[in-house]
């Protein structure tokens, strides 16, 4: 009989018997748990199992949701390619009603994919990159950027405000039919005026003090105001790249010459009222066109003078005096000082209640047949220069068809300008150009076509204008007054325009809009 115990397969086997025999419980352990497994670790335990790893999912599912829905809404606001771009504007519709803005205030919408084509296709005077800083240049010249010597650095961000620059101030940019190439061909001007225009803010630029202010006319912060007006009606900032930092060093200036407790201006010369309401006129426009908050505060207070300066009547006087005396011409800077802070976005106390009563100062000058008078013992018509002022004013204060405008353009109608006074001297011809342009029709034309070859061709070859028409004449002075007159079809969308009409321009007018801006070059 063989022995088998001693072979080698025989001996393998007898190893794993006794290994079995060895640890029987370990193996009874390991298949009950198998067992265990298989019959019921998917029931009670899967379960658990599943729903824990559910929740984790769905928790961080909700966190991604969270976060895409937050990047969606800051694209809604910041992109203009939007999904819901309808809601936007919705909003926006919302923010001027609230503001309840005169209707003569522009309202011009303009697409930002219009914006982007006007960069590309339309040339203004020099450089369109240097130029036209809001909505029109490229520049990266911003508010806390620029050399120290040039008197610039705020220490605060450029803003954009998709609110004011395609609402109140959309015609300044720098080309399109939105922007400035539109406004000048609908309004009736030319290329040639244009280049004047650029010729003299380059000489306002050379001839801006350190400080940032301009000498005239017995008031630097008057002038500086002025100076300010003519780059602000230009679609200049401080984002402009050739023209960033005099605008700057212009808004620094009214900034620091303004008392921090009173609101009230320094250096305004001996006729306190104009330096006050020109420097505050400009500051508004400054914080319209920017939104920089650091400007709001003195706007809101220097636009608490003059509404704490007014008469009962609501007209003003030197001084802000409260006496029996009344002043059309001081009454009408207050009025264009108001207006542009209510466009602006000014809270201030009682404002509309100031420009409601303005309505009646300003009629108050009035003559029964016609033309406005110059004080309270003035008869009317006795000062011409000061018609356009009264006019003015009742189109600003959304009085554009009063009888006293309708009388006065009736009565001025054949007064044409020519250099260097008749039809009122720069003084007159400011006004004058912003009232007919404001009411439009052969008058407006008739003027529009005196006005702009006059200027063009008695531009001083540096860029300045030099009439000597007004009793503190200085070159500061008629040079701002003169740029603001051909700076008039951008400024203000006219109050016989409805903003839905500029909206809906007939594209037949783009050849020749392009042929506008194309010649338009230094």
């Amino acid at each position: 009989m063989t022995d088998t115990a001693n072979t080698p397969e025989a001996g393998a086997e007898g190893q794993a018997d006794a290994a079995q025999n060895q640890n029987p419980a370990a193996e009874d352990r390991m298949e009950r748990f198998k067992r265990f497994i298989k019959e019921r670790g998917w029931g009670p335990l899967g379960s658990l199992m599943f729903h824990a790893l559910a929740v984790l999912l769905l928790v961080g599912f909700a966190s991604n949701q969270i976060e895409e829905q937050e990047i969606v809404s800051v694209e809604v606001i910041l992109d203009p390619k939007a999904t819901e771009p309808e809601k936007v504007e919705e909003k926006k519709e919302e923010v001027v009603e609230q503001m309840d803005m005169p209707t003569d205030v522009i309202t011009e919408e303009v697409s930002d994919t219009d914006a982007v084509t006007t960069i590309e296709n339309f040339e203004m005077p020099g450089d369109p990159t240097t130029t036209g800083g809001v909505g029109g240049g490229t520049a990266n010249f911003g508010i806390g950027s620029g050399a120290e010597a040039d008197g610039v650095g705020f220490e605060m961000a450029f803003v954009k405000s998709p609110l004011v620059m395609k609402g109140l101030y959309a015609s300044r940019r720098a080309g399109g039919s939105g922007g400035r190439a539109g406004a000048i061909r609908r309004g009736g001007g030319s290329n040639a005026g244009e280049t004047a225009v650029l010729k003299a803010l380059r000489w306002l630029k050379a001839n801006q003090n350190a400080d940032g202010s301009w000498t005239g006319a017995g008031s630097s912060t008057a002038m500086c105001g002025l100076a300010l007006l003519c780059y602000m009606a230009h679609g200049e900032t401080p984002n402009s790249k050739e023209f960033g930092a005099t605008v700057e060093k212009a808004i620094r200036y009214l900034m620091y010459a303004q008392d921090i407790g009173t609101g009230r201006f320094k250096d305004c010369g001996d006729n306190y009222v104009y330096g006050h309401a020109i420097a505050t006129y400009a500051l508004a426009e400054s914080y319209g066109m920017t939104q920089m908050v650091i400007l709001k505060e003195p706007m809101e207070k220097a636009v608490r003078v003059i509404i704490d300066g007014q008469q009962g009547g609501g007209a003003w006087d030197y001084q802000y005096s409260k006496g029996d005396r009344k002043d059309v011409s001081v009454s009408a800077w207050q009025v264009q000082a108001l207006k542009a802070a209510k466009m602006a976005g000014s809270e201030s106390k009682g404002l509309s209640e100031a420009l409601y009563k303005a309505v009646d100062g300003i009629k108050s000058f009035a003559g029964a047949s016609g033309q406005f008078g110059y004080n309270s013992g003035a008869e009317a018509g006795s000062y011409p220069q000061l018609n356009g002022a009264g006019m003015l004013c009742l189109e600003f204060l959304d009085r554009a068809n009063d009888p006293a405008v309708e009388s006065t353009l009736q009565a001025t109608q054949n007064i044409l300008p020519a250099w260097p006074k008749e039809g009122g001297g720069t003084y007159g011809w400011y006004y004058t150009t912003q009232a007919r342009y404001q009411k439009g029709g052969p008058q407006w034309d008739a003027w529009n076509k005196a006005m702009l070859p006059m200027l063009v061709k008695n531009q001083n070859a540096d860029g300045s204008w030099t009439s000597g028409s007004t009793h503190k004449s200085c070159p500061v002075y008629d040079t701002t007054l003169c740029c603001l007159c051909l700076e008039v079809y951008y400024r203000y969308l006219p109050t016989y325009i409805k903003p839905d009409e500029v909206k809906r321009a007939p594209k037949a007018g783009a050849e020749a809009e392009a042929k506008i801006a194309s010649e338009i070059a230094l």
